[in-house]
């Protein structure tokens, strides 16, 4: 470079691209050097010769030239200091510390809105997409170990990782993974966190499938399982059989929702509870009262299952209960996945291979006691809008503008559950009460009559109690 320049040469970007850095008329200006062709340059003899010729044209005595060149200069260096910022900003944003800066970005989902990075409760949707994106970060780690920054990821790698997924999880499973990632990435993008030019999961398409639902269970299934159960097991199961509960509220209930001697539950359910603070009313049937009736008045107090609460509470809880529950399902003879699924495998001398097999459906589970609680009331004539109240996933503005559950008619409604072959073990069995010898005198009447003479009756009755 001649020596009457003031011009340095430096490198910038991945591609090692030559720049050169000079003053003109006492302002410093930075433009990238290219060749006669127009092509960045990467080689230093030719950055030199081209960083000679830029600076030869500053001093033309042409006026109007060094104007003309001046402008492309100043245009290419804004270009340069855009590009230097976009690179910048991308190098501080790498795939491992990704959770923290979506958890910064005010254009994150609503559920993650609640919390900040530091205190984000388990078994919330923000801990289970926090779940989903350090899945994500290992995926990526195995597979792709060079591509560090988001800004790196590709969508030839989204499609990879969701077709990878595809074959661990469920179709509702996989397309919330693929909701995650794809608001993830638009929100670092719309918040300036990175700039990508595409979001890589736009084109990973949403996975088709029949929900997989939960078969509820036979009479004979129920007073098998809650027969062949032992302590806090047994109880658990009796929880989720007569209150329709899921598995996080039964091991999570606590004593102070119990109320023994107006026979009722009330219950916030976790699933709802930080979307619409909604709690359930449900009444307690004679099994349960008397399983329950069971525990010393003095132990009456924290969770009802505080064993259960602490392994369900913790880290990975609700994997470890949920093997519990299969393991003793099978124990009792009850078959938990669908017919033709589920890894099956092979010895060859010691080695234990796995073969070509499709992913287990589950159709049995803890949560088959709710579809069973449910399919029970209806069948025993429960109100559908009673039962919907009282399972907590109805549209609660929409349930509230008709229902209001009182204890009475939450105890009525657990009458659906007094069902005789459940009361026939030494654990749940429920001491009859006398009838009343006005009753069964009155029944015994009724069974005498006519249909048409017992409707007159009834309605003369309602009548009496209308003006009474």
């Amino acid at each position: 470079m001649a020596r009457k320049t003031t011009g340095s040469l430096y490198r910038n970007g991945a591609k090692g691209y030559f720049y050169l850095r000079y003053k003109f008329e006492g302002k410093e200006t930075r433009t990238r050097l290219l060749d006669p062709d127009g092509k960045p340059i990467i080689k230093e003899l030719e950055a030199r010769a081209a960083a000679d010729r830029v600076l030869a044209r500053i001093h033309e005595t042409n006026k109007a030239e060094q104007l003309r060149t001046l402008k492309n200069d100043i245009q290419d260096a804004d270009e340069a200091a855009k590009v230097a910022e976009i690179n910048l900003n991308n190098s501080k944003a790498a795939i491992s510390k990704g959770w923290a800066l979506y958890m910064s970005c005010p254009s994150r989902l609503k559920s993650c809105k609640r919390y900040s990075v530091s205190k984000i409760p388990q078994k919330s949707m923000a801990d289970s997409y926090k779940t989903y994106y350090r899945r994500f970060v290992d995926w990526m780690k195995s597979n792709y170990p060079e591509t560090v920054l988001l800004s790196g990821v590709t969508p030839e790698q989204a499609a990879a990782f969701g077709n990878d997924l595809q074959t661990h999880v469920a179709p509702g499973t996989f397309n919330k993974y693929r909701f995650f990632l794809t608001a993830f990435f638009d929100a670092l993008s719309a918040d300036g966190k990175i700039s990508i030019e595409r979001n890589p999961f736009a084109s990973v398409e949403r996975m088709d499938g029949t929900a997989n639902s939960r078969r509820e269970l036979t009479i004979a299934e129920l007073q098998t399982i809650i027969e062949k159960a032992t302590g806090d097991m047994k109880l658990l199961l009796q929880v989720g059989t007569f209150t329709g509960l899921r598995l996080g509220d039964c091991c999570t209930l606590q004593w102070g929702e119990i109320d023994m001697t107006r026979q009722i539950i009330r219950r916030k359910p976790r699933k709802t509870a930080s979307r619409t603070q909604k709690v359930v009313v449900l009444g307690i049937p004679s099994p349960l009262l008397y399983a329950l009736s069971g525990i010393p008045a003095d132990c009456r107090k924290g969770y009802l299952l505080p064993r259960y609460a602490e392994t369900y509470l913790s880290s990975g809880g609700t994997g470890k209960m949920t093997r519990v529950i299969q393991r003793h399902f099978m124990d009792c003879g009850i078959a938990i996945y669908a017919p033709g699924t589920g890894l099956k495998c092979h010895y060859e001398g010691k080695r234990k291979v796995y073969d070509e097999s499709t992913r287990a459906v589950v159709q049995v589970g803890f949560h088959s006691l709710r579809h069973t609680w449910v399919s029970l009331h209806a069948m025993r004539g429960t109100p559908q809008a009673i039962i919907q109240d009282a399972a907590g996933h109805a549209n609660p503005a929409m349930t509230e503008h008709y229902v209001h559950i009182s204890p009475e008619a939450a105890r009525r409604a657990a009458a659906a559950l007094e069902i005789p072959q459940l009361a026939g073990s030494d654990v749940i069995d429920v001491p009859a009460e006398p009838e009343a010898p006005e009753r069964a005198e009155l029944r015994k009447l009724a069974n005498t009559m006519a249909v048409e003479q017992i409707q007159k009756i009834l309605d003369f009755v309602e009548k009496w109690v209308e003006n009474k």
